[in-house]
């Protein structure tokens, strides 16, 4: 007899893991209360993509004179771009509605609760659904913080900031993640002033000094003010503007006025009114506790996503979601996290992959450095800024971690990814050929460097 799980949640890891169980042959049915692609497709990664996409060409056409092409009285129209984006989001979603049907995986629009031992209640329908097992893949939403004002008209989270029907003239922009520094690309190039607040010393922490230290200088050449170490006491509104008192690293207080403040200051899982807690299943710092195949500890009942926390990356979330059910259906795989390439998809882009786990496990570490400025296709493009950093165990020379920062630093980083995940060493990237002239060289160059055998280097 098939086995019948049930998935709540129909984003990367909700509907990747329902397609992957139907593969293996169980009968799958995926409740979504919203819209199929959850967060990454309607209001994450795919919008933001698409926003991106349009400040680059807009980008490449303002520095087109270096190229010798004439590029004056170039002007956009934001409603075409906003249109453009809309199409893509719909594309995408309307996509995953046919994968799930060709697998004839059965999709219920509801919200789900748990409602006893093998047994969901749609909420709005008052039925029971029984399962076998049991998928929680319910994702995460926005953190709001505790910040006087913080309610007022004209502050948006990352989901407002995608839909402004025009650009503000000016945007404060709380956080400096991620998501705050791809709007701030975004609003940037198309004419607002954007300032930054960001409570950590740095852009993006966690992530590589030196490659943030790229992006914050090109930031600031675009002309963003970027105020580190610093936080929001408070907004007000003042007219049709926001004055935001913000706190700076010596304790002095200035007023920062914005048409637009956007809050972008991390995310939190979306779990309320699952009836978890009713259920038994445990909770470590707000998020689904799981072990290293997926599991809860209750029996049967597997999660994935943002909702147990960790990476909080789409990717992350499809293949956690595809153990989880190879798990459930009777197979044995562990969760493998020590390559997971992170992209940040702003100009110069940022890509890493391993790295942190490396210098958690206290190895003795062997780096190369490679800086774009020395590759021959770099200097063709115009795209000069950034560099490669790989880093080996200096005994074995396996690869344990990559950085880039620069020109589609988010596509180079798939083949240092792969390198990791397979335990390849610096000698089997050395020895594949790599074509030229391409960026990909320089991953090999690093490589060389680590053992101070880079050729393009004096």
């Amino acid at each position: 007899m098939d086995q019948h799980i049930v998935i709540i949640g129909g984003g990367p890891a909700g509907y990747v893991g329902a397609i992957r169980a139907a593969q293996l042959g169980a009968k799958v049915t995926l409740i979504e209360k919203d819209t199929l692609g959850g967060t990454c497709l309607n209001v994450g990664c795919i919008p933001t993509k698409a926003l991106l996409a349009s400040a680059a060409i807009m980008q490449h056409i303002k520095t087109a004179g270096q190229f010798g092409i004439k590029s004056e009285g170039i002007s956009f129209n934001w409603a075409e771009i906003q249109k453009r984006k809309d199409r893509v989001v719909k594309k995408a979603t309307a996509g995953v509605g046919m994968l799930l049907r060709s697998r004839q995986v059965e999709v219920i629009k509801d919200s789900a609760r748990l409602s006893g031992t093998g047994k969901i209640l749609l909420e709005s329908e008052g039925r029971e659904v029984k399962y076998d097992k049991l998928l929680i893949a319910t994702g995460s939403q926005p953190v709001t913080p505790p910040i006087p004002g913080i309610d007022l008209p004209g502050v948006l989270d990352s989901t407002g900031s995608l839909a402004l029907d025009e650009i503000p003239e000016n945007i404060l922009i709380i956080g400096g993640g991620v998501i705050g520094c791809e709007m701030a690309e975004i609003f940037s190039t198309f004419g607002s002033k954007v300032t930054m607040v960001e409570m950590m010393p740095q852009l993006i922490p966690g992530e590589d000094l030196e490659a943030v230290e790229v992006l914050y200088k090109a930031l600031v050449k675009k002309g963003m003010d970027i105020k580190l170490g610093t936080r929001v006491n408070g907004l007000i509104q003042k007219g049709h503007l926001l004055t935001a008192e913000v706190i700076e690293k010596d304790g002095s207080k200035i007023n920062i006025e914005a048409a637009k403040v956007l809050v972008s200051v991390g995310r939190k899982a979306s779990i309320q009114g699952l009836g978890l807690e009713e259920a038994g299943i445990a909770l470590e710092k707000g998020y689904i506790k799981v072990n290293d195949r997926m599991e809860s500890n209750v029996p049967g009942v597997y999660a994935a996503g943002d909702c147990i926390g960790g990476w909080l990356l789409a990717h992350v979330a499809s293949r956690e979601a595809e153990i989880a059910v190879e798990n459930m259906l009777g197979h044995d795989t562990i969760m493998q996290y020590h390559a997971v390439p992170r992209c940040v998809y702003t100009h110069p882009e940022i890509a890493s992959a391993g790295g942190p786990a490396a210098r958690q496990a206290d190895k003795d570490i062997l780096t190369g450095k490679f800086p774009f400025s020395a590759s021959g296709k770099a200097s063709c493009i115009g795209e000069l800024e950034g560099f490669v950093k790989i880093m080996a165990d200096r005994e074995t020379h396996q690869l344990l971690g990559c950085v880039i920062a620069g020109p589609n630093a988010t596509e180079l980083i798939s083949e240092a990814s792969l390198a990791i995940s397979s335990r390849l060493k610096l000698e089997d990237m050395i020895q594949t050929i790599h074509s030229h002239p391409t960026l990909h060289e320089s991953l090999q160059e690093a490589a060389l460097n680590a053992l101070g055998r880079a050729i393009h280097l004096p």
